[in-house]
């Protein structure tokens, strides 16, 4: 067995592959267990899931190991990530464990670990984990008094009320919702909150079968343009539309016309509405290198800075706590508006936030709101590779991408990161107002085949999306 690494959001495989089966969970609860154990005498482990079939078993296999270890571990059963991270921090725990894959398919999952703060852990303490897995696998660690296993589904219920709270004193009486659940694990949560605050609310995809999840709805299919939610929008001449993730820590939205609302649109949103209250701390808004230059262009209007860091959440969020910052997010819709509560993406809070300031700026609408981004001409292209060798070490890679931005200006922007999850290379190619968003597809793609060239890959489509809309673009790519 190869050694099991955390990528960019904890550790990731199909299911039945190792280490997504028994075995390789089993492995990872023991490392993790052991880990905790040399830190304090009797550890406690909260563990919650999305509706994937296999979290049942992963969630068995996991606490077998942790509990091997002397840990006590808590199921609180099918939550959001933000869920896990508020109540690992409300009882104490020394750590939470989500297991989840996000917005892939049934067919994949994931374990990933939160601090007792309710924060991701630090590259430091994933390394050392990494160390007691090994040890595991190669039935090095020491023996222990078992712990114990608790069942606290009802906990569930502390999150909710948590989660409405700040909005209870607020008129929400009336206003029409539309949410796609993405038959993930905001299914009985989300319309619970917008529910008891008095919305109308349309709940859609929010019938989970453990193979439904992310199916033909959720956050990344509106993003593809590949929804019916912009439909429902428009014919139910709702205030706010919603998509979630399958573990809810995104949230992307469609204005009253139908029209994508992304994380840009979001950080501008709310990162102006905080700053009308003098409430935007460092007066600045954290992003990443893949945000829209639009984003920036309409914060810097109102005097907002934007901080941009690497691509991923974790990034975004050390550069919050380092600087004392409170808003900060991904184009992707993983947004987080922080505080010692609020300490990851919540796609949940995220829309109910959105929801306090249309009715606190109403008569308004989301698309008045957003309507001050204007988006340059943005794609993403995602190409499959066999390896993933650093790109800065690609000579023919990076003179291909030398050209690229000569021939598309100094005021142009290119970023090319391979996938944490997948094999894949996504090129991001930003262009200015003289070109076309075909013109900027190209070099993406030309981009995409020069990586593929120094590490291997195919011939195939290359998958490209108008990062504006979130469709994908008909653009011939084989032979390029």
């Amino acid at each position: 067995m190869e050694a099991i690494e955390f990528g960019t959001d904890g550790i990731r495989g199909r299911v039945g592959t190792w280490p997504m089966d028994p075995i390789g969970a089993m492995q990872i609860g023991q490392g993790v267990g052991a880990y905790l154990r040399h830190k304090t005498e009797s550890p406690r482990v909260l563990i919650g899931r999305d509706t994937r079939l296999s979290g049942d078993a992963l969630m068995a296999a996991l606490a077998s190991g942790l509990m091997s270890q002397g840990v006590t571990v808590v199921d609180v059963g099918v939550i959001t990530t933000a869920g896990v991270a508020y109540l690992t921090g409300r009882y104490g725990m020394e750590a939470g464990i989500v297991i989840s894959a996000s917005h892939n398919p049934w067919t994949e999952n994931g374990i990933k670990l939160i601090g007792p703060a309710g924060l991701k852990l630090s590259d430091d303490e994933e390394e050392i984990i990494e160390g007691r897995i090994a040890q595991a696998i190669r039935g090095e660690l020491e023996s222990s008094p078992f712990g114990r296993l608790e069942q606290h589904p009802e906990w569930q219920e502390a999150y909710i009320q948590h989660l409405i709270e700040p909005f209870d004193s607020l008129a929400f009486a009336g206003l029409r919702v539309a949410l796609d659940c993405s038959n993930g694990a905001a299914s009985h949560i989300a319309p619970a909150c917008f529910a008891r605050l008095g919305c109308r609310t349309i709940v859609m995809h929010a019938a989970p079968d453990g193979v439904n999840i992310n199916q033909g709805c959720g956050s990344e299919v509106v993003r593809a343009g590949q929804s019916d939610l912009p439909h429902v929008a428009r014919a139910a001449s709702v205030q706010l539309a919603v998509a979630f993730d399958g573990d809810a820590d995104r949230a992307i939205l469609v204005d009253e016309a139908g029209n994508l609302i992304d994380g840009d649109h979001i950080l501008y949103i709310i990162g102006t509405y905080l700053k009308g209250k003098g409430a935007l701390r460092g007066n600045a808004v954290v992003t990443t290198q893949m945000a829209n230059s639009g984003l920036d262009r309409a914060l810097a209007r109102h005097g907002i800075n934007t901080v941009r860091t690497r691509v991923g959440d974790r990034y975004v969020m050390q550069e919050m706590l380092e600087k004392g910052y409170i808003l900060g997010g991904e184009q992707s819709g993983h947004i987080v508006i922080y505080d010692e509560t609020h300490t990851t993406g919540d796609g949940i809070y995220t829309a109910l936030f959105l929801a306090s300031v249309l009715v606190e700026n109403g008569p308004t609408t989301l698309q008045e709101l957003a309507a001050p981004v204007t988006k340059l001409p943005q794609v993403i292209a995602s190409a499959r590779v066999e390896s993933k060798p650093p790109l800065d070490t690609l000579e023919s890679f990076l003179r291909e991408r030398d050209t690229v931005l000569r021939e598309l200006g100094d005021e142009a922007t290119v970023n090319v990161r391979y996938s944490g999850t997948e094999p894949l290379v996504r090129v991001m190619v930003e262009g200015t107002t003289a070109q076309s968003l075909e013109d900027v597809a190209r070099q993406a793609v030309r981009l995409c085949r020069a990586v593929q060239k120094a590490v291997g890959g195919g011939d195939e489509d290359i998958d490209i999306k108008d990062c504006t809309t979130g469709a994908s673009l008909d653009l011939p790519t084989t032979g390029i």
